[in-house]
């Protein structure tokens, strides 16, 4: 209690007493000489009903009034949100004085009312939002502001900016937050008493991407954080160029790889592919980041990234997950895979939730949300709400076979092996000349024989909320009907084939109801379940 209450001292001398920071040797700085532009916008929709007095995020719309910062009934997320002034691009677009002016007046409330005791407020990832947000965004709202408004915001900021160079000097080689790094490197170029700091946040720089980047991806394994880092990287990028500071040749290159990445992860749709944590990106948004690249990308039409496999050849591009799943953020997606034909995608995984809450959390990262098979309904590795996996992670084996454009994966993965004692294999051979996607999943036992009666296998193919799906009489057969009118059929070698419905989160912040198509029997270990999706020409 002690520790905390000087703590909480010390930060509100640090804010509002000169006598303490001359004796602390604190020097701050009221003057910005670099006016910093990001190069991504806003929503221009949000923007407006922002002025109106209502924000929302994460489906959470709360109505701000004349006092944003103490009057309001959001949660926690919600008012972390507000606090990191990530909502400033969306007042932005709507680029009328009238939204210029609201900017200035809630800024100035911050700076006045800010609860200097509440951790939340001054954690680095929302501080570091903070920082970067309105540094990106003065040519909009400082610029043309009266002289007390820009020395008052100027020297507030700064002592923001301070701070995060404190915090981040403790534990420099344990920081993962890119948008820390990008705020540190921003603030040694826009304030004179934080120059002798770019070295140091370069630093930050290089070893987080040493240490967060693995083979060209970001290291959770997910295209759309893959995005976000790659966006976050071109900005800095663009930061250091229009500040005539040499770009690091690791920087450089990194993002050419990361681009390639990107452009591995896209489907037939424009969309990326939903693996691990997933956030919606707009299409238009994906287009424009691939605009940045130094050269035009191209993708073989078989390849490899990070233990994902790809085919893409004839508009069909099918996708699959062969890597051992994070400790951070686990999602139990082991051996999924997701197809698209032109422009629809056809075979999904479900998507992350948008919300932070821990029925979605467990539900979203199940084996049973990805387009894989499990055993009694467990997953294929366990998964903790906001807390690492580090008791069963699944580790995936796979051997890959091409021959004239067609691909073979020969799989598998040892998640249920304490559990029941069974490797669970899957073969994939992709024919996309044929338009053809063969799929074999198995079951190898790995102890002395056991009675399997109370073992169940449930074999899922999520199928796209766009996707019509019957199934014929016999139960042999389901029929895929595409937007375009296109169809599909799948077929299995089990006696019965069901549809049963579900929800799909791979929209913006949209609930979707979809289909999958499902197979589920006892499991009798060397029993191979046979499927197929096929063209119907």
């Amino acid at each position: 209690m002690i520790t905390k209450f000087f703590k909480e001292l010390n930060l509100y001398l640090f804010f509002n007493s000169p006598t303490y920071n001359f004796i602390a040797n604190n020097n701050f700085d009221n003057k910005i000489i670099f006016n910093p532009e990001s190069l991504w916008k806003g929503n221009k929709t949000k923007g407006i009903k922002i002025l109106d007095g209502f924000l929302n995020y994460q489906k959470e719309t709360v109505y701000i009034g004349d006092d944003i910062w103490h009057k309001n009934h959001g949660s926690k997320q919600w008012i972390n949100y507000v606090n990191s002034f990530m909502w400033v691009c969306d007042i932005r677009v709507v680029a009328t004085n009238q939204a210029r002016v609201f900017l200035r007046k809630k800024i100035i409330q911050w700076i006045k009312k800010v609860d200097l005791f509440d951790k939340s407020v001054w954690d680095n990832a929302v501080l570091s939002k903070r920082i970067f947000y309105l540094l990106t965004n003065l040519s909009f709202f400082f610029e043309t502001a009266e002289e007390k408004f820009q020395k008052e915001f100027a020297q507030n900021l700064n002592k923001q900016c301070v701070l995060l160079v404190k915090n981040l000097k403790k534990k420099p080689k344990q920081t993962n937050d890119i948008f820390a790094i990008k705020s540190i490197i921003l603030a040694s170029l826009c304030y004179n008493n934080l120059k002798s700091y770019y070295n140091f946040s370069i630093d930050l720089l290089l070893t987080f991407l040493r240490n967060f980047v693995r083979h060209g991806m970001h290291y959770l394994r997910s295209p759309s954080e893959h995005f976000f880092l790659l966006c976050s990287l071109v900005d800095i990028k663009n930061f250091l160029g229009s500040h005539n500071k040499k770009i690091p040749e690791e920087l450089n290159q990194l993002i050419n790889e990361m681009f390639n990445v990107l452009n591995f992860f896209i489907m037939g749709d424009g969309h990326l592919a939903i693996f691990n944590k997933y956030d919606f990106v707009n299409v238009k948004k994906i287009q424009n980041v691939l605009k940045k690249a130094n050269e035009k990308i191209r993708i073989p039409k078989i390849s490899e990234c990070c233990r994902f496999y790809r085919i893409s050849k004839n508009k069909l591009i099918f996708i699959m997950d062969c890597g051992k799943p994070t400790k951070e953020k686990t999602y139990a997606g082991s051996l999924s895979f997701e197809f698209s034909h032109f422009t629809e995608k056809i075979v999904v995984n479900c998507g992350s939730p948008f919300v932070n809450n821990r029925d979605w959390n467990h539900a979203m990262r199940s084996t049973a949300a990805h387009s894989s098979l499990n055993i009694n309904e467990i997953n294929s590795s366990d998964i903790f709400f906001e807390q690492d996996s580090t008791t069963r992670l699944a580790e995936v084996y796979v051997q890959k076979f091409e021959r004239d454009d067609n691909l073979w994966l020969d799989s598998y993965h040892n998640g249920y092996k304490k559990l029941f004692g069974i490797t669970h294999r899957r073969k994939i051979h992709v024919d996309p000349n044929k338009f053809i996607i063969r799929g074999e999943d198995s079951f190898i036992r790995n102890k002395p024989k056991k009675e399997n009666k109370s073992f169940l296998y449930f074999l899922r193919f999520h199928l796209h909320p766009s996707v019509e799906v019957n199934v014929t009489t016999s139960k042999k057969k389901a029929v895929l009907k595409l937007k375009n009118n296109i169809g599909w059929e799948f077929i299995c070698s089990e006696s019965k084939i069901n549809i049963e419905d579900g929800i799909y989160l791979g929209e913006n912040e949209t609930v979707q109801p979809n289909q999958h198509i499902i197979i589920k029997n006892n499991l009798q270990p060397e029993h191979k379940i046979k499927w197929l999706f096929r063209l119907i020409k």
